[in-house]
């Protein structure tokens, strides 16, 4: 038995999977999130700051230690938009080095796009092929296939949103960057993948405890979301805080998450989404299996 690891160094998150190669299929033996807001702050300074670089080595130091236990030979850590947009990216990738000995790959929007394709499509038992959608802190990716893999990367994610306190207008108008792709879109199913989305199974759910098993392959229909994003919009944060489902960490940034959400929706003309567990970390964890 091999087991492989995936770091990924998100704009709000730090999330590690660890999972065997076994008969063709991966097979989990952990999956981890920890909060670590590498973009706190970066929309105002273009810098990633001192305490958010702690933070993400702590996180780096538990997984480390987690990897150790369950002997993983090969892993990769990757870092995405807030790294890609940092000025102080090279000070950033230093202080990874020197604190906790894991320097990692910097990937492209369109790379970000095809690994979190990989890891939805791995496991896709559903028929025509989706539209997939990672709604992350800093950016979101739309990826489908007509042929190849085309993917846009949309400067737009819970976190940005909510510093720059972009309002619906502003949103839909990142979101306008893909209406020459719209009649395209409209054919395709729908799959969202990010800590928003499953966010908003978990709440729906009510689950004291997150259980990844109970929110994969649920589906989210418009009118549930919106229901759910005006419950939120009603609800001071010292009481989202305390909501069923919802991390307390992602409590600031849930209201202009679900609204990217919405507003994407609207914009494909879609009425329902089926929501994925798997994602980039899979589509990483896919590509060390076949280097």
């Amino acid at each position: 038995m091999m087991n492989y690891a995936a770091i990924d160094l998100g704009t709000n998150s730090c999330r590690l999977l660890i999972a065997d190669f076994i008969a063709g299929r991966l097979e989990n033996v952990c999956r981890l999130t920890r909060s670590n807001r590498l973009g706190e702050g970066l929309y105002a300074s273009n810098e990633i700051g001192e305490p958010a670089m702690q933070r993400t080595v702590n996180c780096l130091e538990e997984f480390k230690s987690i990897m150790a236990m369950q002997k993983v030979e090969n892993f990769l850590t990757i870092a995405t938009s807030a790294v890609r947009e940092a000025k102080n990216r090279e000070q950033f990738i230093q202080f990874l080095k020197n604190n906790c000995a894991i320097i990692p790959e910097v990937i492209s929007g369109e790379k970000e796009a095809q690994l979190s394709y990989l890891g939805v499509m791995k496991d896709w038992r559903e028929g025509n092929s989706p539209i997939v959608v990672d709604l992350g802190g800093g950016s979101t990716e739309i990826i489908w296939q007509e042929g190849k893999i085309l993917s846009i990367s949309l400067p737009v994610g819970a976190v940005r949103a909510t510093e720059r306190l972009m309002s619906a207008g502003d949103v839909a108008e990142v979101i306008s960057a893909v209406s020459g792709y719209k009649d395209q879109l409209a054919k395709y199913p729908l799959v969202m993948v990010g800590g928003t989305i499953t966010s908003l199974v978990a709440i729906k759910l009510a689950l004291e405890i997150y259980d990844a098993q109970k929110v994969h392959g649920q589906k989210l229909t418009r009118s549930e979301i919106n229901d759910i994003y005006n419950l939120l919009c009603k609800m001071p944060l010292r009481l989202r805080k305390r909501l069923p489902g919802l991390q307390p960490e992602r409590a600031d940034i849930i209201v202009k998450g679900t609204l990217i959400v919405l507003l994407i929706m609207e914009f494909m003309g879609k009425e329902e989404i089926t929501v994925s567990e798997n994602d980039i970390l899979d589509g990483v964890i896919w590509e060390l299996c076949n280097r």
